[in-house]
């Protein structure tokens, strides 16, 4: 959580003796809400999300976990939203920014994935999808050099991270490069073949 937050529950907890119950109460909605996600019942679990943010309407976390549900129902806009509140709520919440830059490539705001994923690494040069992320949203604005740069750092990171080999397959499928995409698609096919049979589902014939 960002330093703010963190300030503003130590306020919370000196001003009300009901703090404590009304932040377990949300995070047992949140808990609940996860529960349901895992069984597949996205509606339900938006609605125990809900039920959290009415007793700390503060939680970056819960935003998040909504906008991850939003983001199964195809909700994009809804799911931007709830990431955007949750960075705002936690400015040091590195898979909220990945979230956000995703929505906001899926919404066409290029620029506004690029900045976000950024950022993203700012807080966690590490962290693969981010960096996936970046990859992705260049992608999108057809930067593909630029693309192929961030994949390029993330397989720097962990030379067997499927997501980066993936996105690198999307690019050579763009460029007419199918062997290229091919040899990718060879290197995904035992450790992700579900997204290995994705990225085969791209490649011309």
């Amino acid at each position: 959580m960002g330093l703010l937050d963190r300030f503003r529950r130590a306020d919370a907890d000196d001003a009300s003796p009901y703090a404590d119950a009304s932040r377990d109460s949300a995070e047992e909605h949140n808990a609940s809400g996860l529960e349901m996600m895992r069984r597949g019942l996205i509606h339900e679990a938006l609605e125990e999300f809900r039920r959290g943010l009415r007793s700390n309407p503060d939680s970056a976390e819960i935003y998040y976990n909504m906008g991850v549900a939003h983001d199964y129902l195809s909700e994009t806009k809804r799911a931007a939203e709830c990431y955007e509140r949750a960075v705002r709520l936690a400015p040091d919440f590195v898979e909220a920014y990945c979230g956000l830059g995703a929505a906001y490539s899926r919404l066409g705001k290029g620029l506004e994935a690029i900045k976000t994923c950024l950022q993203a690494i700012r807080l966690d040069p590490t962290y693969l999808d981010a960096h996936n992320g970046l990859a992705l949203a260049y992608f999108h604005w057809g930067s593909y050099p630029e693309a192929a740069k961030a994949c390029g750092k993330a397989l720097a990171i962990d030379p067997g991270y499927a997501q980066a080999h993936y996105t690198l397959g999307l690019i050579h499928v763009d460029l007419g490069e199918r062997d290229k995409a091919l040899a990718r698609y060879n290197i995904i096919k035992e450790s992700d073949p579900p997204l290995a049979e994705h990225l085969l589902r791209q490649i011309p014939r």
